[in-house]
C-alpha cells in the first residue's frame, strides 16, 4: 500500500524557548492520531543541535522564541548534519493552524517524498 502524508510516519524535532507552548506543541504532535508523529523538543539551539546529532528525525519545526537569524543559522546547521531536512517555521495559533503548517508542507512535498515513509 502506498503510503501517503496522512498515513506517514514522521520524527520531528520541535524548537522553542517557551516551556509551556513548547510542551503544548509536543502533546500535540506525539498524541495526534490521523498521522503519526513522534516528536522531541528542544527548549535551546544548543539542546536542538545535541538531540539532533544523538537521533534521527525527519522534520524540524521551529516556534515561538528562536528569532530569524537563529533559524537561518539552526537550518544551514542542520542541513549540513543531513542534506535537504527540512526546517519549517511554526507561527503559534493554535492546533489548527499547527497541523495545516505540517499538512500544507507535506502535501508541497509529496513528490519530494513520494511514497517515503520515514522511521
Amino acid at each position: 500500500m502506498e503510503d501517503s502524508p496522512q498515513n506517514s510516519s514522521w520524527k520531528i524535532l520541535v524548537i522553542g524557548s517557551d516551556p509551556a507552548i513548547l510542551a503544548t506543541v509536543l502533546r500535540l504532535l506525539n498524541n495526534f492520531k490521523a498521522t503519526r508523529y513522534t516528536a522531541s523538543g528542544a527548549d535551546t539551539p544548543d539542546t536542538a543541535k545535541q538531540l539532533f546529532a544523538a537521533q534521527e528525525f525527519d522534520l524540524v519545526l521551529v516556534t515561538n522564541g528562536i528569532d530569524q537569524g537563529q533559524t537561518k543559522e539552526l537550518a544551514a546547521w542542520f542541513r549540513n548534519q543531513k542534506a535537504g531536512i527540512p526546517v519549517i517555521q511554526h507561527y503559534g495559533g493554535g492546533s489548527g493552524l499547527l497541523f495545516g503548517e505540517l499538512n500544507y508542507f507535506l502535501v508541497q512535498n509529496k513528490d519530494q517524498h513520494g511514497t517515503h515513509h520515514p522511521a
